[in-house]
């Protein structure tokens, strides 16, 4: 079966987050009615910011490096699959940790590569990578919303076995991905070369530092509109709301990247996120987050197409998934470990939305960053 490259992208992003939709937001949830202690829920969800530390870049790198993206990819995706559908089984905490701690493993690298593969090739075929990036979050915000539906009236069991199944395509449409021109081993350029680029370590550190306000805003959302009186309905809303609102800014990011340059494109995406957050501070009642997650929404399409764009232009193409990687770490690595205590003793200590005002000085102090490296054409 024969696919053109504007379709392999556009249907892996698709399936990959109706995957996510259908099970993400609804596992915790599942395991706290298992009776597992918020203590032990916080620990298995630390598992997958440590993994993707601890391993993304080195398992990515080792696919650069072998030119193994695609079987990597699979591989992971195989392996994931049977560990969603095994999840149904276990009820104590030992033996779910097994089964989250290889899912954290077998994860950790999956975005990066996939990322790189689908970037390349967008920047290969002339084609618009927002464009195929957007049927993500359309893919997302749907499943969550019907999913939910789902699985309130049917209960979580099912949830394992259609998780799974919903992995059979994902792994096909990968291996369906282009691994991308064979660079000889004595022509590649040694991996510090990453390093040496200051633009990069620049985009690094501000990327590290949204990625804080991004966890702050992921974990500590749901729970701020329960605090205003916000029901499960309006916390849904929240997340359809802001995944609606990357569509348009997704497909446009490349127009909107052209005329501005990446670098501004990513500085005016804080300043979208850093208006939501604010938003969220001064609204007096829940109904009118959902409103405000709308320009969190127009924020983060900006933001995540022009970081992956950013570090596609400048790095080699043989450490393509090896750049993206460390973009993965100081956003879903680094930060939520930082986020999730940081916010929680403010959250306890202050007051809920004392925890968006980290997220705004967090996001202020990355454009500054992002402002610093483009006025010294580093960017």
């Amino acid at each position: 079966m024969s696919l053109k490259p504007n379709w392999k992208g556009s249907l892996y992003y698709l399936i990959s987050f109706l995957c996510a939709g259908a099970y993400n937001p609804f596992i915790f949830v599942y395991l706290s009615e298992l009776g597992l202690t918020g203590q032990q829920v916080g620990l298995l969800a630390s598992l997958a910011p440590v993994m993707t530390m601890l391993l993304a870049t080195p398992l990515s790198s080792l696919a650069d490096r072998n030119q193994w993206r695609v079987r990597l990819l699979q591989t992971s995706m195989i392996g994931s699959a049977l560990i969603v559908f095994l999840l149904q089984f276990p009820t104590v905490f030992n033996e779910i940790a097994v089964l989250m701690l290889f899912s954290a493993i077998l994860s950790s690298p999956t975005m990066s590569i996939a990322d790189s593969l689908i970037a390349r090739m967008a920047q290969r075929n002339k084609l618009n990578y927002g464009g195929m990036r957007l049927w993500g979050s359309l893919g997302f915000a749907l499943s969550a919303l019907a999913f939910g539906a789902i699985w309130q009236v049917f209960g979580f069991k099912p949830m394992f076995v259609v998780g799974s199944l919903l992995y059979l395509p994902l792994i096909f449409i990968s291996g369906k991905l282009e691994e991308g021109p064979v660079t000889v081993k004595n022509e590649r350029k040694p991996v510090s070369h990453l390093f040496q680029d200051r633009g990069i370590v620049l985009l690094l550190v501000a990327t590290f530092l949204s990625g804080v306000a991004n966890s702050l805003s992921m974990t500590f959302g749901g729970i701020y509109a329960r605090f205003l009186g916000g029901g499960d309905l309006l916390i849904g809303m929240m997340i359809a709301f802001g995944a609606f609102a990357e569509l348009p800014m997704m497909f446009f990011s490349d127009r909107i990247s052209k005329r501005l340059h990446n670098a501004n494109t990513v500085i005016i995406a804080y300043g979208l996120m850093t208006l939501a957050y604010v938003g969220y501070i001064l609204v007096p009642t829940a109904e009118a987050l959902p409103y405000f997650s709308i320009l969190k929404g127009l924020g983060y399409g900006l933001w995540f197409t022009g970081n992956v764009r950013l570090v596609t232009e400048r790095t080699p193409p043989e450490w393509a998934s090896t750049a993206q990687s460390l973009l993965g770490v100081a956003t879903f690595g680094l930060a939520p470990l930082v986020a999730g205590p940081l916010g929680g003793l403010i959250h306890d200590t202050i007051s809920p939305a004392a925890v968006f005002g980290l997220a705004i000085v967090s996001l202020v102090l990355a454009a500054l960053v992002l402002w610093i490296a483009a006025r010294a054409k580093l960017l």
